[in-house]
């Protein structure tokens, strides 16, 4: 595995470089930050959903199949090994949820699918689509309630406090009417699990697994235009990150002291910490036979900050900035991290 380091240092540059072309495009006033809002929601509301759609409409034989498994295993083992993590984290680091989640969750999608394109090769994409499902599922729920829990509390503790001043000052008219809007505040907490449930992604998951187990195969230009929709996310969510690195300064990036925090966790030390896990696994037999395989995944878990922590930002209006410095220095870091991390892989897993 070593022998791909110099091919993913090239394709990682070949990203940055669509990332300075947002940067350009701002620079030069065709595209302005709030332009980032209306991409953010193509990439998460399309253009994920097509990707997941798409590496569940594969054609797999039986090997691919038992090797599709094995991802997932991998997979499974990644994203819960850094929930874990961050969880044990949470309270001794004083993490906000915007800092949590970008340790916990990659750029497995947008980053992760050129390069094992690219790197790898295509035939590989399917294995991604592995690590992309179990984050998905994880982001789109555990994620969601992550990033709203502190904000529903704030709210709920401010209600509290301005219901308890109206008590004192309204009559018992107005008493009554807050009383309606409470319990019509109350109908509509279900709501966030409702919008989780129905989520474009989460429907797309649903789907691609109906398609992947009955293998019914989508009309031609429907599946071609599911397809070309899924290889615009990556290309897609780098002038995403170089719209909001042109609206901002570096130096404003350099300013958050936790940032380099963020990134070592995100870049080196959950990554390390899941290959010294599986290198002891290793000793199973069957479980590495292919290292390829687990190379896959191993690029999804080295990744760089989800991208959907900083659109979730944008949609939701939630330390928005914040976490969209910290998307971007993981991404720019990564032109480091990525190839050390490879490299030790095929010293350690020798």
């Amino acid at each position: 595995m070593t022998n791909l380091v110099f091919p993913l240092v090239s394709k990682i540059l070949s990203l940055l470089v669509l990332v300075g072309a947002g940067v350009v495009l701002v620079k030069t006033k065709l595209l302005k930050k709030e332009d980032s809002i209306a991409l953010s929601k193509i990439s998460v509301f399309l253009l994920s959903p097509c990707v997941i759609v798409s590496s569940f409409s594969m054609k797999v034989d039986g090997k691919a199949g038992q090797s599709l498994l094995l991802c997932f295993f991998y997979a499974i083992l990644a994203n819960f090994l850094f929930l874990f993590l961050g969880t044990l984290l949470r309270k001794p680091l004083h993490l906000s949820p915007v800092e949590e989640m970008s340790m916990e969750y990659t750029n497995c999608g947008n980053f992760v699918l050129p390069i094992v394109a690219s790197v790898l090769g295509e035939e590989y994409l399917l294995y991604v689509s592995a690590y992309i499902t179990v984050y998905n599922l994880l982001v789109w729920t555990h994620g969601i309630h992550l990033f709203q829990g502190k904000e529903e509390q704030h709210k709920e503790e401010q209600c509290k406090e301005k219901q308890s001043e109206e008590k004192q000052s309204e009559e018992k008219q107005s008493e009554e009417k807050q009383s309606e809007k409470e319990q019509s505040r109350g109908g509509q907490k279900q709501n966030p699990f409702l919008k989780i449930l129905f989520n474009p992604n989460i429907l797309a998951i649903l789907f691609g697994v109906f398609l992947f187990f009955t293998k019914v195969s989508l009309p031609a230009p429907i599946s071609f235009a599911i397809s070309d929709l899924g290889k615009m996310i990556g290309p897609i969510s780098m002038l995403i990150t170089g719209i909001i690195l042109g609206s901002m300064s570096f130096k404003k990036i350099l300013s958050y002291r936790r940032i380099y925090m963020v990134t070592a966790f995100r870049l080196l030390f959950f990554p390390f910490i899941y290959l010294l896990l599986i290198s002891v696994l290793s000793r199973i037999d069957g479980f590495l036979d292919n290292p390829v395989l687990f190379l896959v995944t191993f690029l999804s878990a080295m990744a760089p900050t989800a991208a959907n922590v900083s659109q979730f930002a944008i949609l939701y209006g939630k330390e928005e900035e914040y976490a969209s410095c910290i998307n971007i220095f993981t991404t720019l870091c990564t032109i480091i991290s990525m190839p050390i991390l490879v490299y030790l892989s095929g010293v350690i897993l020798k």
